[in-house]
């Protein structure tokens, strides 16, 4: 990565950056609407954190290296008291609950509406914890406008070549130095930021993700935040897509701490992950609108039937309690803003086979088993083919002449742990064509909402892809129409032989559906 366009401080080791970072930045607000004044702008500007390191030198901007440091000083603090880093990891999930735990740990809302807007609310409230301990705990005047920078893993180069930005799907390099250096003694200690490549620290070491793992497109071409509550097989909106693409995809890429719902809060890199989900919505509502009539409920969702019924409940920079309670879509308007809300937003060309909110409703006569067998996931690509099954190819062909739509469902995906990896589907039988930009690809399997035995949905999690325009795509060669397509499930690029076999991800069941 070229970040020689920023004055760097002449050094080595952990530096900081001089001043004159770019200041183009966007207000953040919940949505846009036409005829309607943009809100003020932020002093509190969320920045590329890309542009805060020099990957060369090892130079580090100061947001960088206080944010470090107030990382360290919370970690040191009792997990009771709000401002301590286990206080605001065990919010957003706890890896093992305990009678008595506060009310606040292990709320984090997933697969529903209230994903997106609670971490905005719980990044909002962190940020300004972490600011509040660098300024009031550390003494550093100076960074009273400091803010949470973003990890923007979706940059593209000019020429859009993704291997040209292969440094930015990096987990970025001041989280991979175990040790930092103090710009002022020059002294050296441990940084916080840093954990060790391991199932408990994180999967992902020095290799750069795949661009497919972290593009934002399928989400971005959304147009409805949520589908209709009458429900039906309809999409699933921008939501939805992007909970799990790129937001569990890039969970799950990096995995450790990171891949799993109650400890993914413990890496200092997940709230640069997940201010950058919140930048992709940002730039979403920049042409689309939220529903107005939804509210916060009195009861939050529950991991655990046992649970009391409780309100999501955060807690702010001064240790008070904050209900999140009224219209859903509430939020300061000027509480933040982003150097950009273009960079790194995707391609624009999302893959013709789309998520679906829900798999249609099953019926003999125009649902076709994959497979039932229980299927564990590994290293190697597996091919399912539905054989002599009287009626398949001709309905599905069928359906390619007709109104119809043909939604392929995985049931049950789930793993142990964390796999270190997520999967790629693909249909037809040109085994050779693994190119998820190619015609044959048809989305991903992830694992990260259910992972061992506190996943939210114990019986695995539930992906229905309408294929329609995906198998009308496929070329004679891939699927010849008298038969019953081919379904292939890859593993993705940073897949272990001895990780996933410890993971041991696997579906229940497959099926094409006719509707």
């Amino acid at each position: 990565m070229n970040v020689s366009r920023r004055s760097l401080l002449a050094g080595t080791g952990v530096l900081a950056l001089a001043g004159g970072l770019p200041r183009t930045a966007v207000a953040a607000a919940p949505w846009r609407k036409e005829g309607v004044e943009p809100p003020p702008r932020s002093r509190f500007v969320r920045k590329d954190v890309a542009g805060l390191f020099d990957a060369d030198t090892g130079a580090w901007a100061p947001e960088l290296y206080w944010y470090a440091k107030a990382v360290g000083w919370m970690k040191e603090r009792p997990r009771t008291e709000p401002n301590s880093w286990e206080f605001q990891w065990y919010t957003h999930g706890r890896p093992r609950r305990e009678e008595g735990d506060p009310p606040e740990w292990g709320q984090c809302p997933h697969r529903n509406e209230y994903f997106l807007p609670w971490h905005r609310w719980y990044l909002y409230h962190f940020e300004r914890i972490v600011r509040d301990v660098i300024v009031t705990e550390l003494g550093q005047e100076d960074m009273a406008d400091w803010a949470l920078p973003y990890w923007n893993y979706a940059h593209l180069a000019p020429d859009g070549d993704p291997a040209a930005s292969e440094e930015w799907r990096r987990i970025p390099l001041p989280f991979r130095q175990d040790r930092i250096r103090d710009p002022r003694s020059g002294e050296e200690e441990d940084n916080p930021l840093y954990l060790p490549v391991s199932m408990d620290g994180r999967c992902l070491g020095e290799d750069p993700m795949a661009f497919d793992q972290v593009d934002p497109s399928a989400a971005m071409r959304e147009e409805s935040f949520w589908p209709p509550r009458n429900g039906g097989t309809e999409r699933a909106g921008f939501s939805q897509v992007l909970e799990r693409f790129p937001h569990g995809l890039v969970h799950s890429n990096i995995s450790g701490l990171m891949g799993s719902v109650p400890t993914a809060a413990g890496d200092p890199v997940f709230w640069l992950h997940h201010a950058n989900i919140d930048r992709f919505w940002e730039a979403w509502l920049n042409g689309h609108q939220v529903p107005d009539d939804r509210v916060w409920p009195q009861a939050r969702p529950k991991h655990d039937p046992e649970e009391p019924d409780l309100p999501f409940l955060l807690r702010d920079v001064n240790g008070e309690p904050h209900v999140l309670e009224g219209p859903l879509f509430d939020f300061p308007e000027d509480a933040y803003e982003y150097e950009s809300l273009t960079d790194g937003m995707g391609t624009g060309e999302a893959r013709s086979a789309f998520l679906l909110a829900e798999a249609p409703p099953s019926t003999p006569a125009t649902t076709f088993t994959v497979t039932d067998d229980v299927t564990h996931l590994r290293t190697e690509p597996l091919t399912f083919s539905l054989g002599g099954e009287v009626g398949v190819a001709d309905t599905i062909a069928g359906a390619m002449e007709s109104a119809e739509r043909v939604v392929l469902t995985f049931e049950g995906v789930r793993a142990d742990a964390a796999p270190c990896a997520a999967f790629l589907v693909f249909l037809g039988g040109d085994e050779s064509d693994t190119d998820p930009a190619g015609p044959a690809f048809v989305g991903h399997l992830v694992f990260f909402e259910n992972v061992g035995g506190h996943g939210a949905h114990l019986d695995g999690t539930e992906f229905s892809f309408d294929v329609t325009e995906t198998l009308r795509r496929l070329p004679q060669q891939a699927w010849s129409r008298d038969q019953a397509p081919v379904v292939r499930v890859v593993p993705g690029p940073l897949a272990g032989a001895k990780a996933t076999a410890e993971a041991d991800p696997r579906f229940a069941r497959a099926a094409f559906t006719v509707v």
